[in-house]
């Protein structure tokens, strides 16, 4: 009898594993990531986060002047390469704006994630449409203690 229970909760489980939808390694997207190219004209930065469960939220910042243009947060959407895949390295996004609709596709690399854009503009402005390329890396943070304190320096004479 406990060998038959055993191999139904073996079953079960097995069972759910396959056919819960799967999406793990989130932790590969989750953070800020900024720009390697300091100098860009497009995305400046991505700020991926946890939505609860298996959902992710990504923010995208884009290069204005004199502060970066907030896109909004919407959903990102994780993929592996096949469906038992559940090592998720892939993921894309979409922004619909007034004046242009913006679909994005991430790869992650360790350290590193490469977005591609495909910028459609709806408003009649005839702006060509148009298709990036940009790389990104995680950004470190330093925490620092509260309750440092601080020494006063004098000049060395």
């Amino acid at each position: 009898m406990l060998k038959l229970s055993l191999i139904t909760a073996a079953s079960v489980a097995l069972t759910t594993a396959l056919v819960s939808p799967a999406m793990a390694a989130p932790a590969d997207f989750i953070g800020t990531w900024v720009n390697k190219d300091a100098n860009t004209r497009g995305v400046t930065r991505l700020v991926v986060t946890s939505a609860g469960g298996n959902k992710l939220n990504i923010q995208v910042f884009g290069q204005c002047h004199p502060t970066d243009c907030d896109w909004g947060t919407t959903s990102l959407v994780t993929y592996g390469l096949n469906v038992q895949d559940s090592d998720h390295k892939y993921a894309t996004a979409n922004y619909n704006k007034n004046f242009a609709n913006s679909f994005l596709t991430l790869s992650a690399a360790g350290t590193e994630v490469m977005l591609q854009g495909y910028t459609q503009f709806v408003d009649n402005s005839g702006r060509q449409n148009y298709y990036s390329r940009e790389y990104f890396q995680r950004q470190t943070r330093v925490r620092v203690p509260g309750g440092i304190r601080t020494l006063p320096v004098s000049p060395i004479r």
